[in-house]
């Protein structure tokens, strides 16, 4: 679902008339919007935008494609407010998720519940290997968790929701002082992430990419306690950007890109072979709350 919430922001550019107006619109830092249009280049191989000049200026492939993407939202848009299924569902569902994915899906559980009040739902927070697990031994119905390298490898069914780019997160103070990512890294003390996770991993050929070996204090496998850390000043980290945090509510941070980096953390629902019929009502109402 990625493709269509890049596609409502290349809208947004092309209707207000430049990424940071944009970016006021859809509720988005100026980076977010520059990495969300960088990705969907890169996803339809062709350059939308002009970036030579002071500004950025819509090419003429970026100019063909606006009928192409109005279309295509749309189209999902109308798919969105198709009624669902109506029938009463019952029983009881048992959905885990990673912590940083609990705000919608917490927003869809009451959104199913107030509609289908028969419908018991039992969420419970979890590291993505464990929740996997319980999905396997028939513990949970299906779980929020982040895509594994062998996920696909798993006796269960795997969703794609959503993409958090890798980004560079500093103090707001310190990146006042040194603007880029490449500065603050040569510069700052570095809060790593988790090396034992692919992320953790992939941030680490970032590093070797860049030719940047950086001050390494410590190690930490939670992201909101890497947040809390840089919000104190004491250093500086490269994470997943997550969707469910008001990025631009987050005055005493900044965040900044990772020029040349695609990479990003994939999240998704893993689900048993077994799919009764209220684990299904569960997904499409995550879907739609993504939507």
């Amino acid at each position: 679902m990625s493709t269509i919430r890049f596609l409502r922001t290349f809208l947004a550019i092309e209707k207000f008339g430049s990424m940071s107006a944009a970016a006021d619109h859809v509720r988005l830092t100026q980076a977010a919007v520059g990495q969300q249009m960088r990705a969907l280049e890169a996803e339809l191989r062709r350059p939308l935008f002009d970036r030579s000049g002071r500004g950025t200026r819509m090419t003429a492939a970026g100019r063909a494609l606006v009928p192409h993407a109005r279309k295509i939202v749309s189209i999902y848009e109308e798919m969105l407010s198709t009624r669902p299924d109506t029938s009463e569902l019952t029983g009881t569902v048992t959905v885990g998720a990673i912590v940083s994915a609990t705000g919608f899906l917490c927003k869809a559980a009451l959104n199913l519940k107030d509609r289908h009040p028969a419908l018991e739902l039992k969420l419970l927070l979890g590291h993505d290997l464990d929740l996997c697990e319980r999905v396997k031994a028939g513990e949970v119905d299906a779980a929020v968790v982040e895509q594994r390298e062998n996920i696909n490898d798993r006796p269960g069914v795997w969703t794609p929701l959503y993409v958090e780019p890798l980004i560079m997160l500093a103090n707001s103070k310190a990146a006042s002082r040194n603007a880029s990512a490449e500065g603050l890294l040569e510069s700052q003390p570095f809060i790593r992430y988790d090396r034992s996770t692919g992320i953790g991993r992939e941030i680490e050929r970032i590093l070797q990419k860049m030719h940047i070996k950086p001050k390494e204090i410590l190690e930490v496998n939670a992201i909101g306690t890497i947040m809390d850390l840089v919000r104190q000043n004491v250093g500086v980290s490269i994470i997943p950007q997550l969707k469910q945090v008001a990025w631009d509510r987050e005055k005493s941070l900044t965040v900044l890109p990772l020029l040349g980096s695609t990479s990003g953390r994939v999240i998704g629902i893993y689900e048993s072979l077994k799919q009764p019929k209220n684990v299904a009502a569960v997904k499409r109402q995550i879907l739609h709350e993504l939507g």
